[in-house]
């Protein structure tokens, strides 16, 4: 009498855990990068906005505004020369600049992004080379 034994072996099992593994080790570093690039995105987002209302607040008044409240457009968690949001702090810089400081709960620790009146994006600091995670690197 031939018995019919369905299954899989245990080997069969551990190396289908160990190529799960393997793709997971690639992708998360991958996951992670792309997630940072999307929170940068919506500092930079928020620097053309700015930038925008700064601008026209410069040509009416023949200075830059120190307090976001000063602006033409209404921003959600700003108060007096900061805006705070989920991951970065941006405040106002010298003569018209922005600056968003990166909290240092992400896994790239802390960054700053500056804008200059120009639109020129400068980046500073972070660990694991956040500034070239988000392409405003050397």
């Amino acid at each position: 009498m031939k018995m019919n034994k369905k299954g899989f072996t245990l080997i069969e099992l551990l190396v289908v855990v160990l190529i799960i593994g393997i793709l997971a080790s690639i992708a998360l570093p991958q996951y992670f990068k792309a997630v940072e690039r999307s929170r940068a995105s919506e500092v930079l987002a928020l620097f053309g906005t700015i930038g925008g209302a700064q601008q026209r607040f410069m040509l009416q008044n023949d200075n830059w505004p120190t307090s976001f409240t000063a602006l033409d457009i209404d921003f959600a968690g700003a108060t007096g020369s900061q805006i705070k949001t989920q991951s970065y702090t941006i405040t106002f810089g010298d003569s018209g600049t922005l600056v968003a400081t990166r909290d240092a709960r992400g896994r790239y620790g802390a960054y700053t992004l500056t804008r200059a009146v120009d639109g020129g994006i400068e980046c500073d600091g972070g660990s694991n080379d956040a500034c070239d995670v988000i392409g405003y690197g050397d």
